[in-house]
């Protein structure tokens, strides 16, 4: 579904009444890759010129450029999108969202008005439909609170912020740009709205779980001295204990659970070697059908 991702990106780009680059990074050895199809199907939709992988982009005006990269790795992506990007603020979004109108604008007027901060974030909203059961609204839940770090699925960055190529053993890059950056640094745009599927199963929502988990111990391990130097891992209990309703505690009992199963694993995974890879989560990509 990547067309409508990019289609609820251009729509919101258009607010800012400026030419733009939508820069797709497709990594994964598969050929044909179903990303280039996607994004070939939205630029020919939108009547974009389409710059292939290797090609030189126009000098001006707006068009769709694809990356290709061999390896299917999020921080690989990440660099190759950095490095490619022209522009002074480089907005970075997941491939399976969809962004309010305003979110954009929103985004880089905030980096304009505020030359202190080196990233603007969206607020996640979950979407969650009549079909989900359990799993999805356990795994939505968290998103109602702030945890204080960067969230990955949409923000704007200066492209000057981080003049180094992000390592490529990081598996957490919206928490190794919290950690590298600070919290000074980044602010969220809560107009800035970007939605969001939760996982549906629940192999989904533990693979997601561990992930999270793997990613948050490497940066311990291998960042100490960025981890601590912020205050990361710190959170505000008693507030979000506050904002709990009773009937949500069997939620909040099983997103506990989850994590303390996810943290275990996540243990006996970096014992073993973490792995760079990066898996789908399925039930994440299915978006309800507009009626």
């Amino acid at each position: 579904d990547l067309p409508a991702t990019l289609a609820s990106l251009a729509a919101s780009a258009a607010g800012l009444e400026e030419p733009f680059e939508a820069i797709v990074a497709v990594n994964g050895p598969e050929e044909p890759a179903p990303a280039v199809a996607g994004a070939e199907a939205f630029a020919h939709g939108a009547g974009l010129p389409l710059v292939p992988p290797g090609a030189a982009p126009p000098a001006c005006g707006s068009c769709v450029r694809i990356l290709r990269l061999p390896l299917r790795s999020k921080t690989a992506a990440w660099n190759a999108i950095r490095d490619a990007a022209r522009a002074p603020v480089i907005v970075f979004a997941d491939a399976d969202v969809r962004v309010a109108p305003a979110a954009l604008p929103l985004l880089v007027r905030r980096l304009a008005r505020s030359p202190e901060l080196a990233i603007a974030a969206g607020r996640e909203e979950p979407l969650l439909t009549s079909a989900d059961g359990l799993v999805a609204r356990v795994a939505a839940l968290p998103h109602r609170f702030d945890f204080g770090n960067v969230p990955g699925r949409l923000y704007a960055l200066r492209s000057a912020a981080l003049p180094e190529p992000m390592p490529a053993s990081v598996l957490h890059e919206d928490a190794y740009l919290s950690v590298r950056l600070g919290r000074e640094r980044f602010a969220k745009e809560p107009g800035a709205v970007v939605r969001l599927r939760p996982p549906t199963t629940w192999s989904d929502y533990l693979r997601q779980r561990v992930r999270n988990e793997v990613g948050k111990l490497q940066l311990v391990r291998e960042f100490p001295e960025l981890h601590h130097a912020h205050g990361f891992g710190v959170y505000p209990w008693r507030r979000f204990v506050r904002e709990i309703a009773p009937r949500e505690y069997p939620l909040v009992i099983l997103a506990l659970a989850a994590r303390a199963y996810a943290r275990v694993h996540a243990l006996w995974r970096i014992r073993r070697g973490i792995d760079n890879g990066w898996r789908v989560l399925a039930s994440t990509k299915r978006w309800p059908v507009a009626g």
